[in-house]
């Protein structure tokens, strides 16, 4: 499992020609991202937290907040969203209500 580090996240902005800030406006993030907007926009809709494990309900959705008039999502989130989304983890780690499927079948 690979996870992304600072100084990799810095390179990302580096490329994408930005600053390391606190937070990032859409554009930016689509930049950094390589999305579009219309994804990012569906990013920050499906973000919700899961009240059992206090983990985003969606692992492929981006947490934002709104600054005056402005969508924005801070440095950190972008990093864990980066983590959050390394696609074999993903696909290959076990769902936690996976084991719920079996409850019926106990003695």
């Amino acid at each position: 499992m690979s996870l992304i580090s600072d100084d990799q996240f810095q390179e990302m902005l580096t490329l994408a020609g930005l600053p390391v800030r606190p937070s990032y406006r859409p554009g930016e993030v689509c930049s950094i991202l390589g999305i579009s907007p219309r994804t990012f926009w569906r990013l920050t809709e499906r973000y919700e937290i899961d009240s059992d494990t206090g983990q985003p309900a969606h692992p492929d959705s981006i947490d934002s907040y709104l600054l005056r008039s402005q969508r924005r999502v801070r440095y950190q989130e972008i990093i864990a969203y980066l983590r959050r989304n390394n696609t074999y983890e993903r696909r290959n780690a076990p769902d936690p209500g996976q084991m719920l499927l079996f409850e019926d079948f106990k003695e």
